[in-house]
Formats: C-alpha cells, sequence, structure tokens
C-alpha cells in the first residue's frame, strides 16, 4: 500500500477516508487480476456509481453508518431499513459506446450497463472484503490448482426477451461463454476478432466438460490462480448463446432489444444519444430495492447537469471543478454527503514500439519527463489526483510507494531536471526533426477538462519545441488506434485520456498479458523487456499472494524505468461524488460496482427527498 509519503493520500484521509476505504479492494492481499483493456471511454463518473465508499454512508449492504448517517441522523442512530420503490437518476457518460457485445468491449459506459442486466459468472461481493461470490454459477469448487467446478445456480432465468424467451439458464451458458472467449474468433468459426480483449487471459484453459447437466468442469493447462478474478471481471457477464448468435453482426447498432441477462435490471430503453432507462426484473433471484434506473446525457455539460443536481432532477453528481464542489457543499450543507475516492479510470496514454518513431527510447523519455503530472492534476483536477506508475494506486498493495515512484524519470519533484533532460532526450534522438507530432485527446476527455491546449502547450514547452499538435477524436478511433498498433509503427501521434476502468484490485493479470512478450496483447506495444519476461511467467504461476506483490513490485520498477513500456500512466483522479441524503448507494470502490446496485436504495421519507420530482414512467 502506498506510504504515508503520499500527499493526495493525506488529503482525502483529512476528508473522513481512510486508508482500507480509499485503496478499496485493493489492501486485500490475493484476490485478484488486472485485465487491463487500456482504451476506455472515459471516466467511470457515472453518477450512479460514485468511485469510493463515502466514509460512514453505504456499507457494503448498501446501508449507512450511524456514525455518519447518509440520512442525515445523528450519530448512534439506528441504521434505517432500506425501503423497496422509486427510480434512480443520473447522468450517463453521453454518446460512448464501442460494442453491446460483453466480451468485445472494454468501454466503460457498456460496463455500466450490462452491470445492472447480466450477471458474471463468479462476482465481487464486496470490494472493502476481497469477498467474491457466486453469480451465474451459485457456488464453484477447486479441487486441485488446475481444476475448477461452477455449479449452476438454480431459480435463475434470463430476461424475457427474444430469442431467449425467459428461459432458465444452464451450465451449457457457462460453457459457452467461456470457449467463445478463449476461441477469440467470430461465428462463422474462422475469422480471428482482436476485440476479444481478455483472449489472453482464458488461453490458460485446456477444456471444458459438462460434468452434468448443472455443473460445468474447467480444466487449465497449469496451475490458475488468477482465473476466478478473471471471471468477476465486469465485462465477463454471461451472454444467452442464442443472443451472441443472433447478433453477434448487428451489436454496433446499440438496440436495447439486444441486452438480456440474469441480473436485477432490464434493460427497457437505449438511445446512443446516452438516454437510458431500466427496470426492475421481476425473476431477479435477489433481493432489490429500486423500481428501476434512468439515465440522461449531461456529462459533458457540467452546468446543466449541476442544475439537474441541485433540481433533484438527478440524485448524484460528481463536480469536475473544487469551486463546484465547495459551493456545493456549503449551499447544502446537511443535506447532501460527498463521496470521495479514486477514479476507476486511470489518465494515461499509449505507444507501440514495433517501428519509427517510438522505437527509440528516448524520444519516449523525453515525453514522459515533459508531462507535468502533479501540475495537470492541479489543472484538470484541482489537486484531487495521485501521480500513478505502471501499477495506479488503486492497486496500491501491489505496487512500489509513490516516495519511491518519485525516484524515476517522468516522476521527480525536481522540474527543472525533468524539463533540462526532457530537451536533451528529444534533440539527441532526432525528434525535432519528426515534424508535427499529433497528440489524440479523447473528446469525452476534452468535453470536461480542455486538456487538447493545456497538454500540447506543456509538451511544447517542456520540449523547446511547436511541433505537438493537439488533435481531438473520438474514444472508438482512439481505441483503434491502439489495438492496431498505429500510435507508432511510422505514424507520428500517440493520445492522452482515460482509459478503461481498473476491473480488479490485483494488476498481476493485466502485467502479464500486456508486457510478458509471448502473450498476444504483447503486439499492441511491443516493448521486449529481458528482464521482465522471467519475472511475469513466474508472476502467472503463483499461488502466494505475497510472493505476487513481490513480482508485481519488481515488474513495476523495470516499468518505470523504460517509461512503461507502451503505456504512460500519468495519474489518478479523485473523484468527488454528491449525493442527496436521501440516496443510500450501493458499496462503491475505485472498480467498476453497477452489479451491486440491486443493493441501492432510495428513502422518500428523508425530509431531502421533498420537491423531488416525479419518477419518469420506465
Amino acid at each position: 500500500m502506498r506510504t504515508d509519503d503520499n500527499y493526495w493520500l493525506r488529503r482525502l484521509q483529512r476528508g473522513g477516508l481512510t486508508r482500507r476505504r480509499f485503496v478499496g479492494g485493493a489492501a486485500i492481499a490475493g484476490v485478484g487480476v488486472a485485465g487491463l483493456g487500456l482504451v476506455g471511454c472515459g471516466d467511470d463518473n457515472s453518477s450512479s456509481t460514485p468511485t469510493a465508499k463515502p466514509a460512514g454512508s453505504a456499507s457494503a449492504s448498501g446501508s449507512p453508518k450511524a456514525s455518519a448517517s447518509a440520512s442525515g441522523s445523528p450519530a448512534g442512530t439506528p441504521t434505517p431499513t432500506p425501503k423497496a420503490g422509486g427510480v434512480l437518476r443520473s447522468s450517463s457518460a453521453n454518446a460512448t459506446y464501442d460494442t453491446f457485445d460483453a466480451s468485445r468491449s472494454r468501454f466503460t459506459p457498456f460496463a455500466f450497463i450490462v452491470g445492472l442486466t447480466n450477471q458474471q459468472i463468479i462476482q465481487w461481493d464486496s470490494y472493502a472484503q476481497g469477498k467474491l461470490g457466486g453469480g451465474f454459477a451459485e457456488k464453484w469448487e477447486q479441487p486441485d490448482s488446475s481444476t475448477l467446478v461452477l455449479h449452476l445456480r438454480q431459480n435463475n432465468f434470463w430476461q424475457n426477451k427474444p430469442p431467449v424467451n425467459g428461459r432458465q439458464t444452464t451450465a451449457a451458458d457457462m460453457k459457452y461463454h467461456i470457449d467463445r472467449n478463449k476461441a477469440g474468433v467470430l461465428l462463422d468459426g474462422v475469422t480471428k476478432d482482436p476485440n476479444f480483449y481478455r483472449f489472453a487471459d482464458y488461453q490458460i484453459v485446456d477444456s471444458t466438460t459438462l460434468t452434468d447437466a448443472n455443473t460445468l468442469t474447467v480444466k487449465f493447462k497449469q496451475p490458475a490462480p488468477l482465473f476466478l478474478n478473471l471471471l468477476a471481471q465486469s465485462y465477463e457477464v454471461v451472454q444467452a448463446p442464442e443472443a451472441v448468435k443472433q447478433f453477434e453482426a448487428t451489436y454496433s447498432n446499440f438496440n436495447a432489444d439486444q441486452i438480456m441477462g440474469t441480473g436485477p435490471y432490464v434493460l427497457t430503453a437505449f438511445n446512443p444519444d446516452g438516454h437510458l432507462t431500466w427496470k426492475k426484473y421481476d425473476k431477479f433471484y435477489g433481493k432489490t430495492y429500486l423500481a428501476g434506473h434512468q439515465e440522461v446525457p449531461l456529462f459533458t455539460d457540467q452546468a446543466a447537469l449541476q442544475a439537474a443536481f441541485e433540481q433533484k432532477q438527478v440524485d448524484t453528481f460528481a463536480p469536475s471543478t473544487v469551486a463546484q464542489l465547495n459551493d456545493l457543499q456549503n449551499r447544502l450543507k446537511g443535506k447532501i454527503f460527498d463521496s470521495p475516492g479514486f477514479s476507476a479510470n486511470p489518465i494515461a496514454g499509449t505507444f507501440a514500439f514495433q517501428g519509427p518513431p517510438w522505437n527509440d527510447l528516448r524520444l519516449v523519455g523525453a515525453i514522459m519527463r515533459a508531462y507535468d503530472r502533479r501540475q495537470l492534476i492541479q489543472q484538470f483536477h484541482g489537486g484531487r489526483g495521485a501521480i500513478s506508475g505502471s501499477i495506479p494506486p488503486t492497486q496500491a498493495a501491489f505496487g512500489i510507494t509513490e516516495k519511491e515512484l518519485s525516484t524515476y524519470p517522468g516522476y521527480l519533484e525536481d522540474r527543472a531536471k525533468e524539463v533540462t533532460d526532457a530537451k536533451a532526450l528529444w534533440s539527441a534522438a532526432g525528434g525535432d526533426k519528426l515534424g508535427d507530432v499529433t497528440l489524440d485527446v479523447p473528446d469525452l476527455f476534452e468535453g470536461v477538462y480542455s486538456g487538447s491546449s493545456i497538454l500540447s502547450a506543456m509538451l511544447n514547452q517542456n520540449l523547446g519545441v511547436s511541433q505537438i499538435k493537439p488533435k481531438v477524436e473520438n474514444y472508438t478511433t482512439i481505441s483503434t488506434k491502439v489495438s492496431q498498433a498505429k500510435y507508432g509503427n511510422g505514424n507520428n501521434n500517440f493520445w492522452y485520456g482515460w482509459v478503461t476502468e481498473l476491473t480488479d484490485p490485483e494488476p498481476s493479470s493485466g502485467l502479464v498479458s500486456n508486457f510478458e512478450s509471448n502473450q498476444i496483447n504483447f503486439k499492441q506495444f511491443g516493448l521486449k523487456l529481458d528482464d521482465l519476461d522471467p519475472i511475469l511467467v513466474k508472476l502467472a504461476l503463483e499461488l502466494d499472494s505475497d510472493k505476487r506483490k513481490g513480482y508485481c513490485m519488481d515488474a513495476e520498477r523495470i516499468l518505470t524505468k523504460n517509461y512503461g513500456a507502451g503505456v504512460m500512466y500519468s495519474h489518478v483522479q479523485i473523484v468527488d461524488t454528491l449525493n442527496w441524503n436521501y440516496f443510500h448507494p450501493q458499496e462503491t470502490a475505485p472498480f467498476s460496482t453497477a452489479h451491486l446496485i440491486n443493493n441501492a436504495w432510495l428513502d422518500s421519507g428523508d425530509p431531502t427527498y421533498a420537491g423531488r420530482p416525479a419518477d419518469p414512467q420506465i
């Protein structure tokens, strides 16, 4: 875990957030893999999913703690009993989606959609407790390190949409999910699709066998200490085989009829501009309080979103500036509560090393040093953030301390030295002769921060050039460029913005799949590091979590010395999500928690509920 030298951590703790709660499940040893997709669609700021659990707000069950009740009750007041009913209202991330095929997606807003509608085979019951629980599979066994036995959940039904039409689930549904991701091919059985982003992680599977109608046995090629957590990642929801067969070719058309799962809510309406509604699924096996959920596309219009929050047209709001935050906290004191915590989406950029210009590591090192991470945290977030190495602070239990990180180029507090070295490296490698170099900035990031001009001005000044030219692109374009290794390989461009949300408290699997040179995902970046490969090979097989921590730290040191080896992390924002006191959210963490929304509820008896507009028809 990051040590107390972390200035940003100390600031957050003074706001009432404990160290353990600050990192969410990252403090729990031996419970995760990363599976970081490296391209996302924006910060996980959907107001219904605040990125860290507020002190004294929602417990793992979704109920507020008496010490600082979310309803404004004084310390010692009994925890309110959850009430059924009401439609939660929040903001979507506007029109930012890649596909409705979960196995081929890595865009955060889609993970939120299927988090409400579908189930993973195994899922996180609590990040704070580091607890995995049953999902599509009610329970599981691991008779040895190379075998996993999954037992189907009984009384579990697909939602009543064609072609599944409400049928009961089967163990064959789980087998289809694993087999499809391992194959990584389209329905024709031949076409390899690089958009099966977890394909590399599934290669450890040797066979899947239906032992009986309710039991699936998975055999592995070697010990698989990280596979349970792969199944629990936010994009690993089970989709019905007949639905995939009907919609695989048209999942990019974004139709609500394509989304059917076994989760607590049914997607009833979808507009690509970001208008969505969900309705409670009456055959969901578990307890659900909310009658539904509605999203409206106000993410990049902060003024309109703030006005909607103040008028209770949305129930939560994550201000983009500290001034907004302070203003609302002062004016609405006693009526709202804050959920401060790390964003699920780190901020980073990527490079492909297979060809020029970035196969000259000096050029990448120059850019690494030219970014002033602490200044960007101040400019973009009012100081609410933490610098990030190759293992973000949300996975801090497995990473080096910030004190150590600050000794590496790109993270030094001595900015004069960083700038001097950046200019020298750029010039020595012939960077000034490259001509224009394009910096892609995602449109969603630009809409919130107007960051393209800030970033390009910083890089040009600190490199002593005027050749860095910003360009605003949509996330689909950026994602395609990354997967095709086009940030490099003859292209004078790179990018900077939010990456896919972290899907697990442990970074091990992501480190292996992205940086071990025999892995498929390695081709996106392609900087082979001979001293890194042996560490990652051992990491993939290690059953002891403490030893995995040591391997992860060693890997981060090597990656940081090599400027991220293709993935240049900048920082992680601290997000303050404001909630009206009548809203009791699910457990929150710097990971996707949409699947836990069945624990959230609205208290119509709370005084702050007065004046809230009537619920929409869903």
